[in-house]
């Protein structure tokens, strides 16, 4: 006699589960960089990023880790959007980003923006800038830096100081506006407008530029060279001092 096998009431047809199976890998597992979060508990001590023995995504995805005192998360299709609030720190490869608010969103998470006490770190290439606000791309690799603006270049054992600043890490190249100081062992320049290639150290200064040495200073209306005391080219109107030692027993 034909029997026939009852289903059991209330169970699922696999084809259910494999479309659930499915829409989970469509939201959570394709289409940007992974995301791993902590969250620190009010008045706890901030926890670790995540350990790098953690699972790694494919060939063709980055890892962001983070952690914050609060974290607001929006995963709408076109809408991805995290802020971090509260002694935020973001890792990104090599380049670590602290700031009191940090906001991580558009395509593939590519746009962080960030707010308060701002300081971003790459070890791998001696760059250290502090900052009161960033805006930074990760595909490019272009930050724009804004109100006392710091940059410790480690490489070069150079700083720099500005309220504008726009740097490019693939090109190694910065763009400071306003207030600008170089400052390098006994060499100094300031200006209102600059370039430094932190590659060839080589420097473009306008804007009522003026070099500072030790046996004196040099302003023009435009300066050339590297970040040393000897291979500056100065060009246009030229004025400058120059300090000498007084001679003992010279007349007066």
């Amino acid at each position: 006699m034909r029997q026939t096998r009852r289903r059991r009431r209330g169970a699922a047809p696999i084809s259910h589960y494999a479309l659930v199976l499915a829409a989970a890998v469509l939201l959570f597992g394709l289409g940007g960089p992974s995301l791993f979060a902590q969250t620190k508990a009010q008045g706890a001590p901030a926890a670790s990023p995540p350990s790098a023995t953690q699972p790694e995504g494919s060939a063709d995805q980055d890892t962001i880790t983070f952690t914050a005192d609060r974290v607001e998360s929006v995963i709408a299709k076109g809408k991805e959007k995290t802020v971090l609030v509260g002694g935020a720190v973001v890792t990104m490869g090599t380049v670590e980003i602290k700031a009191d608010r940090v906001e991580i969103s558009g395509e593939d998470y590519n746009d962080v923006v960030c707010v308060g006490s701002v300081t971003i770190h790459d070890e791998s290439k001696g760059f250290l800038l502090k900052a009161a606000s960033l805006n930074y791309k990760r595909d490019v690799e272009v930050g724009l830096a804004e109100t006392g603006v710091v940059i410790e270049d480690s490489k070069n054992d150079v700083i720099l100081k500005g309220e504008w600043v726009r740097f490019n890490q693939k090109q190694s190249i910065v763009d400071a506006r306003i207030g600008v100081h170089i400052v390098k062992q006994d060499f100094a320049v300031r200006a209102e407008f600059a370039r430094y290639n932190r590659d060839t150290e080589s420097l473009k200064l306008s804007g009522q530029p003026v070099a500072v040495m030790a046996d004196g200073t040099i302003a023009a209306d435009a300066i050339e060279g590297k970040a040393t005391a000897d291979s500056l080219a100065f060009s246009g109107r030229v004025s400058g001092s120059i300090t000498t030692k007084k001679k003992e027993g010279s007349g007066p």
